[in-house]
């Protein structure tokens, strides 16, 4: 947990080494999503107050692109900025993180049946490699590639739907349920059953099935987020 701002150090010093590897991005963007991913694990807690001085600091970056992460970041609502006080860090509410995952489930239901009725055989193979892949992970248990694999497959179907707006939206919502992850990916077993129902899409998809691959895309997302949610109070019970 955060409760000054000197121990901010902590939290952003890995920093350098993320804008090191993604030299190519705004300063703005690479400062928005570097604080996103923090707020949601919860490095930076409900309530952290954000010095922008304070920020700049630790992130060796000047206070305009600071400010406009901030800007983006409330626009989000993860963080408020009130008139005496500043800006505070604001988490997720349950009813908000149950908002992203349903308007998910619908979203990636749609886009997998667009894929199962208009698959070629570039994308099939893709997937097929990508799933293999992460079953690998499953005897290495290594989660961090199993993550990274994960949302490619994901963003495979989304590509291959051929509707660039669904596609927009659904790259968006995938930002937070990747991040949603971490915490589902904490639930004994979770990691082979999200395999599972990877699996049975693909299985689906091969088969040219819209309606079934429709039907294991929703369900594989309304699974996540009981386990999401699930974990989520547990790590929650624990730090009160």
């Amino acid at each position: 947990m955060v409760g000054a701002n000197d121990n901010l150090e902590n939290v952003f010093a890995e920093f350098g080494e993320y804008a090191a590897k993604n030299e190519f991005a705004p300063m703005r963007e690479l400062i928005y999503q570097y604080m996103r991913d923090a707020i949601i694990k919860r490095r930076l807690p409900d309530g952290c107050h954000l010095v922008e001085d304070d920020l700049a600091r630790n992130l060796n970056a000047s206070r305009t692109p600071v400010r406009e992460a901030l800007r983006k970041l409330e626009s989000e609502g993860l963080v408020k900025h009130h008139r005496r006080r500043g800006v505070e860090v604001r988490q997720l509410s349950v009813k908000e993180v149950s908002e992203i995952y349903d308007l998910s489930i619908v979203l990636e239901g749609y886009a997998a049946r667009l894929v199962a009725e208009n698959i070629t055989q570039d994308i099939l193979d893709k997937l097929q490699r990508l799933l293999k892949k992460m079953k690998d992970t499953l005897v290495d248990d290594d989660q961090n590639l199993e993550m990274q694999l994960h949302q490619s497959f994901h963003f495979t179907i989304y590509e291959a739907c051929q509707n660039k707006r669904l596609e927009a939206l659904l790259k968006t919502n995938n930002d937070y349920i990747q991040l949603f992850r971490a915490y589902t990916l904490q639930v004994p077993g979770r990691m082979e059953h999200s395999w599972e129902e990877h699996d049975r899409l693909l299985r689906a998809i091969e088969m040219r099935d819209g309606d079934s691959a429709e039907r294991y895309a929703r369900n594989h997302l309304a699974v996540s987020k009981e386990a999401f949610l699930r974990q989520w109070q547990e790590n929650s019970d624990s730090e009160s």
